[in-house]
């Protein structure tokens, strides 16, 4: 468990890389990798309570379940800033619906709550 969480890590530091260099680069995806960065920081600390927690009571069939996270983590990102799937705004509108990345963004609130229901 030790090393998924030192690799989510890693991601966080990456995504924070790649924001950075998109705005230096002038791309139209670093508003996208901005959005990306800041979801995964909203899930980032249930993830590692429930990864230490995992550690401290030996929850190991909550191993699977972090690495099933942190590859779903992974996939959310690329969709995001590559934005795939994207469909165009409504007229009138800004919201351009995406839903693969929901899917993919589903997947892994899942993840969480059934890591969360192994501790109980």
């Amino acid at each position: 468990m030790v090393e998924i969480i030192l690799y989510t890590g890693l991601l966080y530091l990456i995504q924070l890389i790649l924001e950075g260099q998109l705005k230096r680069m002038g791309s139209n995806k670093a508003e996208r990798a901005h959005k990306a960065v800041h979801n995964l920081r909203e899930s980032l600390p249930i993830f590692l309570a429930f990864a230490i927690l995992s550690i401290v009571f030996e929850a190991d069939q909550n191993i699977s379940l972090a690495v099933y996270w942190l590859i779903t983590r992974v996939v959310y990102a690329i969709i995001y800033i590559s934005g795939l799937g994207l469909k165009p705004a409504a007229e009138g509108s800004t919201y351009e619906p995406q839903p693969i990345r929901g899917a993919v963004w589903a997947t892994s609130v899942v993840l969480l709550v059934m890591m969360g229901l192994n501790l109980v």
